[in-house]
């Protein structure tokens, strides 16, 4: 007797009724201890055990292409709620992608200390960076930051030493002449960054710190499995190598008794109300927390910014003729001031809507420290992660019309509705650097629309997601020296 069409049968029937024990387990988890608690959970589902929801996650974002279907697959089957469950990055979360939750989680309940920052883990960062500090630490790191980065004194000696590493890097553009913008934007943003934050110069340095820095971003973004050969583990060999780095600064500076202007030095030298100082790892660390936070979303600003002004002739033509009558009232080869950024009325609406379309953080984490936190009549259970969806609404037509559009002229009436419009946060976390990014993102359109043009070689290439939206090629371009070119 032939027993194989049974078997087959048999496993038919069998195992999509374990998977759905599997499922029904894992959510029972999660909600059998919130059943007395205040208010409900939220619509969705927890997935499978261990993995969660992180397969549906990736299909959409990694192989889909389509990231925005993963909120509207679950506003379909749950309902526009604007809050769900699910397990996602190795945790329970609260999904939360509507301007009113996103408003409520950013600004009151951060504000209320009813929820923290919510990295996914702190070892990659360390326990004093201001992502993961609360309470009077954090406030006296923001403090510090906001007089960095705001202070108009402060603010124009960055851009004089941002300035020429912007245009060193485009000369070197040209003399490659086929790029990869992607690539591009990151050294040259990263280089910008260290000399800001700690006065490197040496190329060969940085070029070492860049590929340590590339290793621990992918450890944030991976899986917490401290095996060798994993990327979390890869990543705490390449903190390890930072922090050794940093630290052989800061105690080089002691020894030789040598002061610099730059952030590295403002740490070292504030004092807290009791009159103490910063501990070297709270130095350190706040350091690689900062180059880590604007190293990749400021640099895939710029490169958005060659890849759709290559797409868009007009809009290029536009900004070219405002830079022109900014160079007519400064002397030759003088370098551009916040004053100078104040008049530049027309970048400034181009690169606002670059950072919008750019979406480079899809969300933002928080986590729930108070017991009985309730959000409009749902619960959020204490230790579990919110996840602030921001992407799905800088591009809906609710709040941006013809959203999809490259369309700078938007931006000359629009004022978002609070909630809408979130690519630096909000609320006491709000970016204190934001000034700052959006300053270098507009001196580098103005230098290199006046002195450069380029070329996509594949302006239908289509697009990845992850780790960060960009062309699937990178944007590969021919890069060239504009004629009349004055430097």
């Amino acid at each position: 007797m032939d027993v194989g069409p049974a078997i087959a049968a048999a496993l038919a029937l069998f195992l999509p009724f374990f998977a759905w024990i599997l499922r029904w387990a894992h959510e029972r988890r999660f909600i059998r201890e919130l059943v007395a608690g205040p208010g409900s959970l939220p619509p969705g589902s927890m997935g499978w055990p261990l993995l969660g929801e992180m397969f549906d996650f990736l299909r959409y974002f990694k192989f889909a292409k389509r990231p925005d279907d993963f909120i509207t697959k679950r506003k379909a089957r749950y309902g526009d709620t604007g809050i769900y469950r699910s397990h996602l990055f190795g945790s329970p979360v609260i999904i939360t992608c509507s301007p009113e939750f996103n408003k409520q989680v950013l600004s009151r309940m951060t504000e209320e200390e009813s929820l923290s920052s919510g990295w996914p883990t702190n070892k990659l960062l360390g326990n004093s960076s201001i992502a993961v500090v609360d309470g009077i630490l954090h406030k006296r790191l923001r403090k510090l930051l906001m007089e960095a980065f705001t202070n108009p004194k402060a603010l124009n000696a960055q851009l004089s030493i941002a300035q020429p590493v912007i245009i060193s890097a485009l000369e070197k553009w040209v003399s490659k002449r086929r790029i990869v913008a992607y690539d591009e934007t990151k050294t040259m943003t990263f280089c910008n960054i260290c000399e800001v934050l700690v006065s490197f110069k040496s190329m060969e340095l940085l070029g070492k710190m860049e590929g340590l820095y590339r290793g621990l971003m992918a450890g944030l973004r991976s899986l917490k499995i401290n095996i060798p050969g994993t990327a979390y583990h890869h990543a705490l060999k390449c903190r390890k190598q930072l922090t050794d780095i940093l630290l052989d600064e800061m105690r080089k500076r002691v020894e030789q008794e040598v002061q610099k202007h730059d952030f590295m030095q403002i740490l070292m030298e504030s004092f807290d109300e009791n009159g103490t100082k910063l501990g070297e790892m709270e130095v350190v660390e706040n350091i690689v927390s900062l180059i880590l936070g604007g190293y990749e979303s400021t640099s895939d600003v710029m490169m958005w910014g060659l890849y759709y002004l290559a797409k868009h002739p007009e809009i290029l033509e536009r900004l070219k003729e405002e830079a022109k009558l900014i160079r007519k009232q400064k002397h030759k080869g003088e370098l551009l001031s916040i004053e100078d950024i104040k008049r530049m009325n027309y970048t400034s609406k181009v690169a606002e809507e670059l950072i919008r379309l750019a979406n480079i953080s899809p969300f933002i984490f928080r986590r729930v420290v108070k017991d009985d936190v309730v959000l409009n009549g749902y619960c959020l259970p204490k230790n579990w992660k919110v996840v602030v969806w921001i992407r799905s609404i800088h591009i809906d037509s609710k709040y941006y019309s013809d959203p999809l559009a490259f369309n700078p002229d938007r931006w000359t009436d629009l004022k978002p509705k609070l909630g809408t419009y979130s690519v630096f946060g909000a609320g006491p976390r709000y970016c204190p650097g934001s000034s700052f990014a959006r300053s270098l993102v507009m001196i580098f359109l103005y230098h290199a629309c006046l002195n450069y043009r380029w070329e996509l070689l594949n302006p239908d290439v289509g697009f990845a997601y992850q780790p960060h939206p960009r062309p699937r090629d990178g944007a590969k371009m021919i890069f060239s020296r504009a004629q009349g070119h004055d430097y």
